[in-house]
């Protein structure tokens, strides 16, 4: 899924401070982050937070659905040791939403020139779920970039599940239904059930919308086709051409589980459902061979936090911080 003409374009690159965040609660508070925008591609910016620190570059990707924002209690740990940044990919929050280029490659190029924006030579990139394809593409296609990678929970091969939803309706994915809650508050609370822990304050202000009267929550705040065009454009990766140093932190589910619940939940399809239950023994059997390649792999370190959740580093803070830091001072 490559684009060949990527590498051709001439791009101006913009990285300039614009505002500022303070942690809630302020007051005189210094700043939590310096919120940038970088241009990457002819009309398209992404949200850049620079968290500060000393040291070399450490750059946060969120998973599909989330901003940049979602690191907020978790970037700050490392400011002592690395300059810490996080972006927002193309069509979230704060970024641009342009109607096309949701490909892993296409994402996968929009962290290279951002880095170039900033004058990263080089960076440590830690990934969510998604952002696991952008740093997959980014070890592969540009190691010298890249001094380690750290996949949070973001190993899945989402491009198998993409060829098993092509020219198919995409089905229900697993997001908290947030439709008719009357408050931010209450998206909150349902959040924090879901996920098994809260997140940021900033997060909910820039990845939901909600009404400017009565605080009702309205809708997610992201290009409406995204998600779709993110799972849809999800590469298979190939993680066997990573050479660097890797960290992979994970629950211990895979998405067999969601095409298991396709499987068998009510409501699906008949047809939706027969399809899963005849694809789940294959995707069974690849999960269990990715699985193998990468507890032979000697540049990988592989740490699993059984029952976690997908938002490992909101139930499991203390060990995930403590997993990356170990990593990092290698």
């Amino acid at each position: 899924m490559r684009k060949s003409w990527l590498g051709s374009w001439v791009l101006l690159l913009s990285a300039c401070a614009t505002s500022s965040s303070v942690p809630p609660g302020g007051g005189g508070a210094a700043p939590l982050h310096q919120v940038r925008r970088v241009q990457v591609a002819p009309g398209v910016e992404l949200e850049v937070l620079d968290y500060g620190g000393k040291g070399p570059a450490l750059v946060f990707l969120p998973g599909m659905g989330s901003t940049a924002h979602v690191y907020d209690v978790l970037a700050p740990e490392f400011v002592a040791t690395h300059h810490v940044y996080a972006f927002t990919r193309r069509g979230y929050g704060a970024s641009s939403w342009p109607a096309t280029g949701y490909d892993s490659a296409t994402l996968g190029h929009d962290v290279l020139v951002a880095l170039d924006g900033l004058g990263l030579a080089k960076a440590t990139l830690a990934g969510h779920s998604l952002a696991g394809d952008e740093l997959n593409w980014l070890g592969s296609h540009h190691p010298e970039r890249v001094e380690a990678l750290i996949f949070l929970d973001a190993t899945d091969n989402r491009g198998e599940i993409a060829v098993f939803l092509k020219d198919r309706p995409l089905p229900p994915l697993p997001f908290s239904m947030l439709d008719g809650q009357p408050s931010r508050e209450a998206v909150s609370v349902i959040l924090t059930r879901d996920l098994g822990g809260s997140f940021p304050p900033h997060e909910i202000d820039q990845a939901y919308e909600f009404d400017a009267a009565t605080g009702a929550y309205l809708r997610y705040h992201r290009l409406p086709e995204a998600t779709e065009l993110s799972v849809r454009g999800a590469a298979l990766p190939d993680f066997a051409t990573l050479k660097g140093p890797v960290l992979a932190i994970s629950d211990g589910q895979a998405f067999s589980a969601w095409v298991e619940a396709l499987a068998t939940r009510e409501g699906v399809p008949a047809d939706l459902a027969e399809r899963a239950r005849a694809f789940l023994p294959e995707l069974r059997q690849h999960e269990a061979a990715q699985d193998a390649l990468l507890q032979g792999m000697p540049n990988w370190k592989l740490v699993k936090l059984d029952g976690a959740g997908h938002y490992l580093w909101l139930t499991r803070h203390a060990e995930v911080v403590s997993a990356m830091r170990a990593f990092l001072a290698r």
